[in-house]
């Protein structure tokens, strides 16, 4: 799968050249999610082969895979993140220089801006930035993406509300500029 070099905002804060790499814990313990700060990723799918992962993949990692800024990473049976976890984050860091070579599984598509930053953004609205608008008896919800610009619906205890404003801007939008270079606005429809 030919798949296009990483895109990169020229207003990150992260140096170029310099990879921002976090791991977080997911339902599974097997498996940890590692975010990538400011470089949007060559496709979303099953990554069937990477410089640097190669020789994880064949034994000790039993998947990988790629969102628009994201690595799942899934251990195999008998292997514990204490022990791979260094081991990992410097493949990853390897693989990441060289994303030009990944291939994809049967799986993988090669996402447009507007695409991961609707992956991006849904899984923001459905996690903790939509944790913060039901906790106080409200919802948002992702209306679409185009041209760069996030469209969302706030209903419930949101609409008309000023904190929802604040939790759309200062929340959802400062951690969509982080992860996904491109980002041109996020914008309520109503209102």
């Amino acid at each position: 799968m030919d798949c296009p070099p990483p895109l990169r905002d020229p207003s990150s804060a992260t140096p170029p050249g310099v990879i921002a790499l976090h791991p977080e814990a997911t339902d599974d313990p097997a498996t940890l999610r590692w975010v990538v700060s400011h470089h949007i990723l060559p496709f979303a799918g099953t990554l069937a082969s990477a410089p640097g992962l190669d020789d994880l993949l064949a034994d000790r990692v039993s998947r990988v895979v790629v969102g628009p800024d994201t690595l799942l990473v899934t251990l195999a049976p008998g292997s514990d993140w204490a022990e791979l976890g260094p081991v990992v984050r410097r493949a990853l860091m390897r693989a990441l220089g060289h994303t030009d070579a990944w291939v994809g599984a049967a799986d993988a598509r090669v996402l447009s801006g507007d695409d991961a930053l609707g992956v991006c953004a849904d899984e923001l609205i459905e996690g903790p930035i939509g944790d913060i608008a039901r906790a106080h008896g409200g919802h948002i919800a992702l209306a679409g993406v185009q041209d760069g610009v996030v469209t969302v619906k706030m209903s419930g205890a949101c609409r008309g509300c000023p904190a929802a404003v604040i939790t759309m801007h200062q929340r959802l939008e400062h951690q969509l500029r982080r992860r996904v270079p491109g980002l041109v606005d996020v914008r309520s429809i109503n209102g």
